[in-house]
């Protein structure tokens, strides 16, 4: 291989290892998310013999989701510089000219702050409601 394209090559096996890392770790933790917090719904007889207790598993999505926000903003942080080397390079050598705006981050950490807030919902739900109409 060409010395000069070594380092992009480096680069793009980076930028692809991140983005799919990225999409990997959050179809990985809305599963575990909706799970967790589905545990409630799934067997009434365990709900009403563990009662409050119940809440352990959807409590633990909400933890899960919360830590995923931060986890997020590093990996994402990373994964611009990451992108945005890759994208000089390629307009470097007039490959592509790409835009200014990128959404890729925003739009993550919107769906994991929704998913956060979901679960939240849900452990309230699964308090206030579910509980009163099991027991």
């Amino acid at each position: 291989m060409d010395n000069q394209h070594e380092p992009h090559a480096l680069l793009w096996d980076e930028y692809k290892y991140r983005h799919d890392h990225i999409w990997k770790k959050l179809f990985q933790i809305t599963i575990a998310v909706v799970l967790l917090g589905a545990v409630p719904y799934l067997k009434p007889d365990i709900t009403r013999v563990l009662k409050s207790w119940i809440l352990i598993a959807p409590l633990l999505g909400t933890v899960l989701s919360l830590i995923t926000l931060f986890l997020m903003h590093f990996e994402l942080t990373l994964f611009a510089r990451i992108a945005a080397a890759h994208r000089q390079h390629q307009e470097a050598l007039g490959l592509i000219r790409h835009g200014r705006h990128h959404y890729f981050r925003y739009l993550v950490m919107t769906y994991v702050g929704f998913l956060f807030l979901v679960s939240v919902a849900n452990v309230a739900v699964v308090r206030l409601l579910w509980l009163g109409l099991v027991a």
